[in-house]
């Protein structure tokens, strides 16, 4: 009894309510509300969401309470706790799903916000956004704040290169691979998405551009298929199509994509080269037309062993038919001078002479060893690309009235990648506020680049030996982590940690047996912390260290001639990159984003553009250190009763470079900006109508192998939803009809203006199978539906 007095006397003071959420099938739930209500005046007294493994925690809850559980798609769970044998039921719950059939989605809940968790952003119940409904998820990311999707490919976060695509926490092969998937992925499908912009000591360091994982629901049992097919028109036409695919029975479940598309690209560019020592240039109108012919898909098993065990295996396979014709015509004269000495002409035809077919596959297993969540997970890799072309070369003199053929070449790049390893991962809970995370990594690669140049003799193509070349890249890289996690209050969290990394690779010229070797060995620290004040604002901190090692085919040193003034060579030679990163970050009334990054990179590489003998040659090249800081803002916000959606995000950035190419000084200061809006606007909410408007501005900057001009973007998007489809129309590439490139040293300097093409693009996505509910319920509290979003 008395030890019953001293619980209720300390439990009234508020105390902290942890446990885990679990389906029919005691599997995790994610993304699951868990709201804590007075019971007589429902006044709300504590808010939470379950993590990715179902756990949960709720800070202050009172001796006597009302727990409301909701969960798209599951029966709504309220337990009155009003003692001991409460609080242990509440500690595991168990949610139904939802029986009911029905053709149509309800969604009646406001859209929800990104939250800061530590380490990363994480977006949940994606489903109650009006975005998804109807949509796919490649168009759902491309309205979502700190996410840029770049109409011709590639996705990013807060400026930077291209993301990491994963799936369920998987490569599917490929971003190319990845972002078609994610086109046939309907977004009411996801469970949450999660962005990293600053990578921590379990991910490889040589990721520095971020990671976005798009985590599915578990489906629904049975079959349920989504077909999407889009045809874009720019100077030419593209189609292409998805079929997604989910099944799910007992403890089975499969999640599988085809992809197909035949891309037609234009491109057409004015290049002028400048050669001050000896005031000579060369001006060419360049144009070449691309085909390409992809096919591809994945596919994703997980099958429950038991309770504590879960295996399962990825396969991915894809291939591509490559056909591209180019054209240029070379003028060769003085600076400043119109008259024309000489006048070449290059006609480059270059195909796939089979399908270039690239597979990839992982076994994975998990055992869950505590009811805290610990677990073991053991990966298995393997990657196999393979790439043959041939490029047929004619270059010719041409005058007035003739043109001479002056040379006729075949050149036949063939590539074949084999990387294969495996990694072990062992996460243990001490209990729910700290966090012990361990692992350890081994992959090995094998590059072989056989490079064959031939000139023409009659019918054939005779071998140069001087040109003809064969080089093999061996890597591999072994690498140790741990990190530790741990909540020191409801306000604070904290996670530290750090990677190892051994890299070795020896590179072997056949022809002239020449050797290049790298070994390096890297300690890679990595420290993220994260303040909650309040539920209206949050800050983080987070820093990490990378590494950019050249890619394997930035290795390859044979020359590839792209016209009678230019060629392109990669360097064995290159050293790699070291970076650190700091990122801090606020967020206010969830509305409100602030960011402000620096990084500090040493020993950086690129491609430059510089001249060699009478021609232009491009070429990598370490060339020094830079020091960056960049700025931005976001604001998010609803209009009108959630009929207009806005987010508008300015950027700033600062850039230090100082360094050198073949005593070429690269120093620099450099300042940009520039702003983005996306829009989404209801026109009928009634009759399913929507337009979507994206603009987007980039003042002139400068980097160090060129400078850019300033870039105006904009698109269009009419949506319209039907039942079991949605129809899209839009336009993009507007108010960007060139964009150019330019540098300039004291002996040499080039300029090159590309040009870009309107393109409209029509998108129509059909599900077949049944369409379960999902319902949300409408929160009438005004405090739950502020907590919520």
């Amino acid at each position: 009894m008395a030890c019953l007095s001293i619980f209720s006397s300390a439990f009234a003071q508020g105390l902290q309510l942890s446990g885990v959420v679990l389906d029919e099938q005691g599997g995790a739930l994610d993304g699951v509300y868990l709201i804590v209500a007075d019971p007589e005046t429902a006044q709300v007294l504590s808010i939470s969401a379950s993590d990715s493994d179902g756990k949960y925690t709720l800070t202050s809850v009172p001796s006597r309470f009302v727990l409301n559980v909701t969960h798209i798609g599951y029966e709504s769970v309220n337990l009155l706790i009003e003692d001991e044998a409460g609080m242990k039921a509440a500690r595991e719950i168990r949610m139904h799903a939802i029986a009911t059939q029905l053709e149509d989605a309800v969604i009646t809940a406001d859209a929800p916000k990104i939250e800061r968790e530590i380490g990363k952003f994480v977006m949940r119940n994606i489903a109650a956004s009006p975005l998804t409904k109807g949509s796919n998820t490649y168009n759902f990311l491309r309205f979502m704040p700190m996410i840029d999707v770049k109409p011709e490919g590639g996705i990013s976060i807060l400026g930077k290169k291209d993301a990491n695509i994963l799936i369920d926490g998987r490569s599917v092969g490929s971003n190319k691979m990845a972002e078609q998937m994610l086109k046939g992925i309907p977004a009411s499908e996801i469970a949450r998405i999660e962005i990293i912009p600053v990578k921590g000591s379990a991910h490889s360091a040589e990721n520095r551009n971020g990671i976005i994982n798009i985590v599915l629901k578990r489906p629904d049992e049975g079959v349920r298929l989504t077909a999407t097919l889009e045809d874009s028109q720019g100077y030419y036409n593209s189609p292409n199509g998805v079929l997604f695919m989910n099944y799910a029975r007992k403890r089975f479940d499969l999640t599988a994509g085809v992809t197909t598309s035949y891309n037609q690209l234009r491109q057409e560019s004015d290049q002028t080269y400048d050669y001050l020592q000896t005031n000579s240039t060369t001006s060419s109108d360049f144009r070449e037309s691309t085909r390409t012919l992809f096919g591809g898909g994945y596919l994703n098993m997980n099958y429950k062993i038991s309770e504590l065990h879960r295996l399962g295996a990825q396969i991915s396979l894809g291939g591509q038919d490559y056909r591209q014709h180019s054209y240029s015509l070379t003028s060769y004269g003085k600076i400043g001078s119109s008259l024309v000495d000489s006048v070449y002409s290059a006609g480059v035809k270059t195909n796939s002479p089979t399908a270039n077919l690239n597979w990839s596959a992982n076994l994975n297993y998990v055992f869950t060893m505590d009811n805290k969540g610990s677990n073991l997970s053991i990966d298995l890799d393997y990657k196999n690309n393979n790439s043959k072309r041939n490029i047929y070369s004619i270059y010719s003199r041409d005058d007035n009235t003739s043109s001479i053929v002056t040379e006729d070449f075949l050149q036949q790049p063939e590539i074949k990648t084999r990387v294969y390893g495996g990694q072990a991962d062992y996460v243990y809970y001490f209990d729910e506020d700290n966090k012990l995370k361990v692992g350890a990594s081994a992959y090995h690669g094998k590059v072989d680049n056989n490079f064959f140049y031939g000139v023409r003799s009659g019918e054939d193509y005779i071998n140069n030996n001087q040109r003809s070349n064969r080089f093999v890249y061996k890597d591999y890289n072994i690498a140790g982590y741990a990190s530790f996690q741990r909540a020191w209050s409801d306000k604070f969290e904290s996670e530290i940690g750090v990677r190892v990394e051994k890299y070795h690779a020896q590179g072997t010229q056949q022809t002239t047996s020449e050797k290049i070797n790298r070994d390096e060995f890297d300690v890679f620290p990595s420290v993220s912390l994260l303040y909650m004040p309040s539920d209206d604002h949050e800050l983080s901190l987070d820093f990490t260290s990378s590494v950019m090692r050249p890619y394997y085919g930035d290795l390859n040193p044979f020359i590839t001639y792209t016209s009678p003034s230019t060629y392109i060579q990669n360097n064995p030679n290159i050293r790699s990159s070291k970076g650190y990163e700091l990122m801090l970050g606020y967020t206010m009334f969830d509305d409100y984003m602030l960011t402000v990054d620096y990084l500090y990179d040493t020993d950086l590489w690129t491609e430059f553009i510089l001249p060699v003998g009478n021609m232009t040659r491009t070429y990598l090249y370490n060339y020094g250190n830079s020091h960056a800081l960049d700025i931005s803002l976001l604001v998010s916000k609803r209009f009108f009763k959630n009929y207009w959606y806005i987010s508008a995000e300015a950027t700033m950035g600062y850039e230090n470079t100082s360094g050198s190419v073949n005593d070429r000084k690269i120093d620099f200061d450099d300042l940009k900006y520039g702003v983005t809006v996306k829009s989404n606007l209801a026109l009928s909410k009634k009759h399913n109508w929507y337009l979507d408007f994206k603009y987007q501005f980039s003042s002139k900057s400068r980097a160090a192998a060129y400078s850019r001009s300033a870039t105006h973007g904009m698109e269009f998007y009419l949506l319209k939803q039907f039942r079991r489809a949605s129809l899209s129309a839009g336009v993009y590439n507007i108010l960007m009809p060139k964009v150019t490139v330019s540098n300039t040293f004291q002996d040499y300097g080039f300029s090159i203006t590309n040009k870009r093409f309107v393109t409209g693009v029509i998108t129509f996505s059909y599900t077949f199978g049944n369409m379960q509910t999902r319902r949300v319920d409408k929160r009438q509290n005004k405090n739950i539906e502020k907590r919520m979003q």
